[in-house]
């Protein structure tokens, strides 16, 4: 495993296709979560950028110098998605947060969430259950896309337990790093402080987008 990090980092110079965001401006901005804890976060935020990147550039390097059925090559491959999904479900997370947490009864998303489950007030239950769950992951307010319909989808480690297709309307993270140095192993606290915060406009605008 050492040997694959080490080749990782020899290649991180040579790729770099994806860039860090930069959320500074949410410091201050939610209300009842700690800057120190934001700063932690995009800290392992920008690992996981980093990372993706290593590893693209790792693999591109084996493929082209013929090593591409190597035991080495196959455990990368593997990687990948745990690494970008890192990276991607973290900047979901970060863009939906720092609003004011009320969602507008006349918009899209709020009429479409009393459809599919009876109730705005049903919906957060659920979701608020499932991110309540024993286990590290994330809770991802997923659209189907099939029949369009709104599901509370738990997400194990960042790649297991997606629905193929689906699009993510709002992400919710509770691995330990979100909260735990703030509320401890108050989870609930900090899913309470998570929804004072959330940028509805930002998952209408996901909900709405084709």
């Amino acid at each position: 495993m050492k040997r694959l990090f080490i080749l990782c980092l020899l290649a991180a110079t040579a790729f770099a296709d994806y860039q860090a965001e930069d959320y500074s401006h949410l410091l201050g901005r939610v209300k009842g979560l700690d800057d120190s804890v934001l700063k932690m976060h995009f800290t392992l935020y920008e690992g996981y950028v980093k990372n993706t990147n290593s590893l693209l550039a790792t693999i591109e390097d084996l493929a082209k110098t013929g090593k591409d059925r190597t035991a080495i090559y196959g455990a990368l491959k593997r990687r990948v998605g745990w690494e970008m999904d890192g990276m991607l479900l973290h900047e979901l997370y970060f863009s939906n947060l720092g609003g004011r947490g009320t969602l507008n009864p006349k918009l899209a998303l709020y009429k479409a969430i009393v459809t599919d489950f009876g109730s705005y007030e049903a919906w957060k239950k659920d979701f608020i259950a499932t991110g309540l769950m024993r286990g590290i992951g994330w809770v991802i307010l997923y659209r189907d896309p099939k029949n369009k319909k709104l599901h509370n989808i738990w997400i194990e480690e960042h790649d297991l337990g997606h629905i193929a297709g689906a699009k993510p309307i709002l992400v919710m993270d509770v691995w330990e790093h979100a909260y735990i140095t703030q509320f401890k192993l108050d989870r609930a606290a900090y899913i309470d402080v998570f929804f004072n915060n959330i940028d509805w406009q930002q998952a209408q605008s996901r909900f709405s987008r084709d």
